[in-house]
């Protein structure tokens, strides 16, 4: 079973997409973008921003802008970071 970052909704294929806790140890939650050391990368980040954020990916694979925040806006906010 592959885990989605529970912040930004990346599929993570392995082992080195996981996020590390403070210890060093792996968090299968979030992804290394998002949760590199222990904590958020963007701690203050609000769902907007991350929406935002995420819009290029999504329209790299094939949305329009529209579109693709749209689907964030739904995805999004399923996930942990954002319940």
């Amino acid at each position: 079973m592959m885990n989605i970052c529970q912040s930004c909704g990346m599929s993570m294929e392995g082992e080195g997409l996981y996020g590390k806790n403070k210890d060093g140890s792996i968090n299968t939650d979030y992804c290394k973008y998002c949760y590199p050391n222990g904590e958020f990368n963007k701690p203050n980040e609000t769902f907007d921003e991350m929406v935002e954020s995420c819009i290029p990916f999504e329209v790299r694979a094939g949305f329009t802008v529209d579109e693709a925040r749209k689907r964030l806006i739904q995805n999004l906010r399923t996930l942990k970071r954002w319940r």
